[in-house]
């Protein structure tokens, strides 16, 4: 083609575009957001002809790529309506039950049990979700007096402690994600209850004793300096009009827990705050094992040894032989089987043998009681978790209260006295426990090595 039909064929192509109606591009028109809302609106419109509402994006076994979630509203972007609404957090979290959620995952605490159905619990983790939301409301419904009873206080302060003692490396890392969760959770929470109680919030364990004392597990009972007596010097009213064995079987099942043994005479399964045998108001033998030694002989056999002087021998257990009576531990005995604190029944056990000698030498006695215990009642492994942690709480208060009393009554030199000779009791039961544990990490190893030396002799090349 020459250059001159090039020219002529460029301005014909000019002519035909002057030809066209000429229009004004319209303005953009800048939102808030900086960007331009017709320019944005085309872009949208163009992403919904691509990605149409008819087209469904799925992976090859069916399972949606897109994760489609819905968040809560924050608090200020709710009504008033659902903020002063009266509703409970959870129609199933009254007193009792908060209680029992508390003592479980602080008995897992002391565990250091971080597992699925311990602190990282789907229940546990729904309580702090839905007492975080309770507190958005305007009139939270999680009051003052449910918090001091179910031990909320205790279980989050325990929880953040545990947070700089567990290791990471314990866990998975889902339950690892969880209790973290858990333990941020636990703060926001205890800084919106310390908000909102203020120093009530600081002050729930002088409230706790005084309950104690008025109307809890001290009710009816009266600290009395001038008894000389080496398990207390607690007092209380003597109970009358006996109760038929039926009714007392109602009264009490295994692991009743109480602080001392003035408790249990007051309630009435023993007749006496000594260490002896007795009969109380129900008409049923009941022996406190307060001190003395025990010795697991199989699952349900028990033998218990006690030395002392001729009187403290319970002769009188000669005749209950064959018979069933109530068994009372006490956190002193030295026994595997001993609660961690105050006094717990232990249900009926079966007097197999009675046996008593002289020790000519040392010039006192040796009692030794073979004890089984009886079946159709509540097992011992959940005995054994009595008491819990808080029982625990309130065996804390008790022995402040005992030493104030002490300090108050007697003065600084007996106070001084008696805390030293808590402290040696204690250093005396962590002795046994140690020598215990020795021991039978000691026959484990025996019982491993004489087992290899069996299968060495009996082996035939």
């Amino acid at each position: 083609m020459s250059m001159l039909e090039r020219f002529a064929r460029h301005n014909h192509s000019l002519r035909g575009y002057r030809g066209r109606p000429y229009f004004k591009p319209k303005s953009v028109h800048i939102g808030d957001d900086g960007h331009g809302n017709s320019l944005f609106n085309r872009q949208w419109d163009i992403m919904n002809q691509v990605l149409s509402p008819t087209i469904k994006h799925f992976s090859f076994d069916g399972a949606s790529n897109l994760t489609l979630s819905r968040r809560p509203p924050s608090p200020r972007g709710q009504s008033s309506e659902q903020l002063t609404s009266n509703e409970p957090i959870e129609s199933d979290w009254d007193r009792t039950t908060l209680l029992n959620l508390s003592d479980s995952v602080r008995a897992r605490l002391s565990r250091r049990d971080c597992t699925a159905s311990g602190l990282c619990g789907e229940r546990f983790s729904s309580f702090l979700e839905a007492a975080l939301k309770d507190e958005e409301r305007k009139h939270p419904t999680l009051d003052f007096e449910t918090i001091e009873y179910a031990r909320l206080d205790k279980l989050l302060a325990e929880l953040l402690q545990s947070a700089d003692t567990i290791k990471p490396s314990d866990l998975t890392p889902e339950l690892l994600l969880r209790f973290r969760v858990n333990v941020s959770q636990a703060k926001s929470l205890r800084r919106l209850w310390r908000r909102r109680f203020r120093e009530q919030y600081f002050m729930m364990d002088q409230h706790r004793c005084a309950v104690l004392v008025e109307g809890g597990r001290l009710k009816d009972v009266s600290f009395n300096s001038s008894l000389d007596y080496d398990l207390g010097k607690w007092q209380t009213k003597k109970l009358t009009g006996p109760v038929s064995e039926v009714e007392a079987n109602l009264e009490f099942e295994p692991g009743h827990w109480w602080l001392n043994i003035t408790c249990a005479e007051r309630d009435g399964i023993v007749n006496s705050s000594l260490e002896t045998p007795t009969k109380g108001c129900y008409g049923v033998t009941a022996l406190p094992l307060l001190t003395g030694s025990e010795e697991l002989i199989h699952h349900n056999m028990i033998r218990y040894v006690r030395e002392g002087r001729t009187s403290d021998m319970h002769t009188s257990l000669i005749s209950q032989v064959g018979r069933n009576i109530r068994i009372i531990r006490g956190y002193r005995l030295k026994s595997i089987l001993a609660p961690e604190a105050g006094l717990r029944y232990d249900g009926l056990y079966t007097i197999r043998q009675y046996g008593f000698k002289l020790d000519g030498e040392a010039g006192g006695c040796r009692l030794e009681l073979t004890l089984e215990r009886a079946a159709d009642q509540r097992s011992f492994e959940e005995v054994r978790k009595v008491p819990r942690p808080s029982q625990l709480d309130d065996w804390a208060l008790y022995e402040k209260l005992e030493g104030d009393k002490v300090k108050l009554l007697q003065g600084e030199a007996s106070y001084l006295e008696w805390k030293l000779k808590q402290r040696e009791e204690k250093i005396d039961q962590e002795a046994w426990k140690r020598a215990r544990l020795f021991k039978a990490s000691f026959s484990i190893g025996v019982a491993g090595r004489s087992e290899k030396v069996d299968r060495r002799a009996t082996h035939r090349p």
